[in-house]
């Protein structure tokens, strides 16, 4: 058998001669910033399929490490069919400045800086999975959903990318650029409740800019 003695990139920037200085996040250390909110979601909301919920505005920059899920209520039948896909989507307010062109939007799955709409929902990005409601209305506090979409959608590496390289976005000369603004996670009921019933969603992120 080989052995290996392998180093990670920051590693090896730091025995460099000179010393590169990994960035805050990327290998570096950095400032972690919790974030959490949450919404009340109502009986005819989680009945109805395209159902959505805007909560945990964070920067386009961000590096997100950890992403938990709650929900209490929802869906009270003994087998509950309630779900939820969980997409980042750029802001939709007129006052902060993210783009006009990009407000409201959903960047898709093909990471080329390509978005669609809530209407349209085409290849919505999903990149931390969806995620069904518990049994009988049991609360769900603090799931853990950072890796719920698998390994393809949102490896372990895109922890030390910014959201928007993620996404792949460029600017016209075709190199990759920060457009500037905030994401917000968009919970989209992709399935009904089985017996709708009011409930509590939120969301708690950690993430470094």
């Amino acid at each position: 058998m080989t052995v290996e003695n392998l180093k990670s990139l920051p590693i090896t920037n730091l025995d460099a001669i000179p010393v590169i200085q990994p960035t805050a996040g990327e290998g570096g250390p950095g400032y972690a910033r919790i974030h959490t909110d949450w919404v009340a979601c109502t009986i005819t909301g989680v009945a109805s399929t395209t159902s959505t919920y805007r909560l945990g505005r964070i920067p386009t920059n961000s590096k997100v490490k950890q992403v938990f899920f709650s929900l209490k209520g929802g869906d009270t039948n003994a087998t509950a069919t309630l779900a939820f896909d969980i997409n980042m989507a750029f802001s939709d307010s007129t006052l902060d400045v993210t783009q006009v062109n990009l407000q409201g939007t959903i960047p898709t799955t093909a990471n080329t800086g390509a978005v669609t709409t809530v209407a349209a929902y085409s290849s919505p990005n999903k990149l931390f999975g969806t995620v069904v409601a518990a049994n009988s209305g049991v609360a769900t506090y603090n799931k853990d959903v950072t890796f719920n979409a698998g390994a393809t959608t949102y490896p372990f590496s895109f922890r030390d990318d910014d959201l928007w390289d993620v996404f792949g976005f460029t600017n016209n000369q075709g190199y990759a650029q920060d457009p500037g603004g905030f994401f917000d996670f968009l919970l989209y009921v992709s399935t009904v409740a089985a017996t709708a019933a009011a409930g509590l969603l939120g969301i708690e992120v950690i993430y470094v800019v």
